[in-house]
């Protein structure tokens, strides 16, 4: 039965598919429908499901209205198959009631609103058909629109071709299913070469030129399910999934073929682009895009030491690279990238009452050499742009050392910097892997590299809180934004500066100091933890002031793991009459 009292050129008339086993009821609702009170509705009635779906195959449809009574099904059968053949369709159930639970189970189905069979109300119904049309088409248009803001906030503008944030979202996903598969995921970097010199004597308009053609040039040589994008200037980057390591490097060695095919021309002179390119495989468990960068940038820079135009076969991601050394002397930024020496040594934390280890303080050692202590390590790494990767590339060696020593607690260190540029769930994936997912994992935060904003870090930190982790704010009392920080951060565990426990027995004010702070952390109900004890008299302070936990040389230097029964040792018998009730 088809209910037509208007024109259906009328662009002003919307257009109803009406499922309903009675013809008389249809032509009603028809009727009422279709005046203007109602808001002028065209309504093309069908008895019969397969009728209706036919109907909505051949026909173009602004609604679907669905009564009780299908006659070749039920309602809710109907509402489920309109539902999975238009899933942006506006669907509306007719119910008897429409707050009970027939209309719960209609919305569950796919319905977007019901409307009571009992109040037919052409103004009412239009009403709701006409919000229920507008709504769905305007969230249509919203994800359309969001969709694509995605694309433009993960695109390249210069080439098209993926951003830094695309290429490490692409980068993710492919490593989830590479995890499943038990793989690595090849990757290449390109760098064009001599493109400084471009810029610098033929202008930036001609530079832009040359980056689109390499872009193009790149895109040309990839199949379908390869990702591409640009990582900096004159950087690029290509993800092959499923490719193996021989196969990457002839989608390379294509691509570096490719580069010379254009001949730009520029005034006198004549510019063909050359590039060089790494291959790389990238670790199921890496964390980060900038981790994953730092190691093939280093295997780029060693191919170019010798002459650009070339594809460099870098080290895979479990093995030292093989590459014959450009240089004399040791190469140090791919030992500690790659290499075996770094060494993690565990520090207890324990309970100042009885000396009863309550925990390690998971600390990684540099080479032998002038890159043995900490600060020097990071230092040299930061000058090399390779400080995210260590970081990251510590935080699982001292995870896998935990693991290995069978250590219930543990507590392992993290630049505020790595935690803002490592996806969440990654950390946490490597963090809740210690001991198969047993076990409790503290994540310490260095106030000394507090960022001048900390509310940035507050959306990790809460994720990382909200999967069970702990979170402590390492170096309590060094910088100035100390509070600023832990009343954003609200970490469940507080470690004070070895600095303001030194001398602590004899210093009044610095005690002072420190008992405002234990105020600070009574207010955030954070445990507090002592650094730096190295005296009995030091000990006998903090106990007066409150502080239960502590570690120090007075406990204990950082030395390797020797057995799981380093866990529960006492550093110390417990002092004379002291309760030895346990703080852990």
């Amino acid at each position: 039965m088809m209910v037509d009292p208007q024109p259906a050129d009328d662009p002003s008339i919307r257009r109803l598919l009406f499922l309903h086993e009675d013809p008389e009821f249809a032509g009603r609702v028809g009727e009422l429908l279709s005046s203007p009170r109602a808001g002028a509705w065209r309504v093309a009635h069908h008895t019969h499901l397969k009728d209706a779906l036919v109907h909505l195959q051949v026909g173009a449809v602004d609604l679907v209205l669905v009564g009780p009574g299908p006659a070749d099904t039920d309602q809710i059968t109907a509402l489920r198959r309109f539902s999975a053949t238009g899933p942006d369709l506006p669907i509306v159930a007719l119910v008897k009631g429409s707050g009970g639970r027939v209309c719960r189970e209609a919305l569950s189905a796919g319905a977007h609103e019901c409307l009571d069979t009992d109040d037919f109300d052409p103004a009412h119904w239009g009403r709701a058909l006409g919000y229920t049309h507008r709504e769905v088409h305007v969230n249509r248009e919203l994800a359309v629109l969001s969709a694509r803001l995605d694309w433009l906030t993960h695109q390249d503008g210069l080439t098209g071709l993926l951003n830094r944030k695309g290429l490490e979202r692409v980068m993710m996903d492919e490593l989830a299913r590479c995890r499943r598969d038990e793989r690595d995921l090849m990757m290449v970097l390109l760098d064009l070469d001599d493109f400084a010199g471009v810029n610098a004597t033929l202008g930036h308009g001609v530079g832009d030129l040359v980056l689109v053609n390499a872009a193009r040039r790149t895109l040309e040589s990839l199949q379908e399910g390869d990702h591409a994008g640009r990582c900096g200037t004159d950087r690029f980057v290509v993800f092959l999934p499923g490719a193996d390591r021989e196969q990457a490097e002839t989608v390379a060695e294509q691509i570096r073929l490719s580069m010379g095919r254009d001949a730009i021309k520029a005034g006198a002179h004549t510019i063909t682009a050359t590039a060089s390119l790494a291959v790389v495989a990238v670790a199921p468990d890496s964390l980060c895009f900038d981790e994953v960068l730092a190691r093939a940038h280093y295997a780029l820079q060693r191919g170019k030491a010798g002459g650009g135009n070339r594809v460099i076969r870098g080290a895979g991601p479990r093995e030292v690279e093989q590459l014959e050394s450009m240089e004399t002397g040791p190469d140090t930024v791919r030992d500690l990238l790659r290499g075996d020496v770094l060494s993690v040594v565990a520090q207890p934390i324990v309970n100042l009452r009885d000396g009863r280890i309550v925990s390690h303080e998971m600390l990684v050692r540099g080479p032998r050499g002038p890159l043995r202590r900490p600060d020097d390590l990071f230092r040299f790494c930061q000058e090399q742009d390779i400080l995210q990767a260590l970081d990251l590339r510590c935080l699982k060696l001292c995870v896998g050392t935990a693991r290995r020593g069978g250590l219930d607690r543990f507590h392992v260190n993290i630049m505020p910097a790595t935690l803002l540029q490592t996806p969440t769930p990654e950390l946490v994936r490597v963090l809740r892997g210690a001991n198969g997912g047993r076990g409790h994992c503290c994540l310490e935060i260095s106030e000394q590299q507090l960022l001048s904003d900390p509310s940035v870090l507050v959306g990790p930190v809460r994720e990382l809180q909200a999967a069970g982790l702990q979170i402590a704010v390492d170096d309590v009392g060094f910088g100035n934004s100390c509070l600023e920080g832990l009343i954003m951060l609200q970490p469940q565990i507080m470690k004070i500066d070895k600095r303001m426990v030194a001398g602590l027995d004899t210093d009044a004010d610095r005690r002072r100091s420190l008992n405002r702070l234990l105020l600070v952390a009574e207010a955030l109900g954070a445990k507090v933890v002592a650094e730096g004890v190295e005296t009995a008299a030091e000990q006998e302070v903090l106990l007066e002031l409150g502080v239960r936990l502590g570690q120090g040389y007075f406990f204990g230097r950082p030395m390797p793991l020797d057995s799981p029964a380093d866990a529960t040792a006492r550093v110390r018998p417990p002092k004379p009459g002291r309760d030895a009730a346990s703080t852990a």
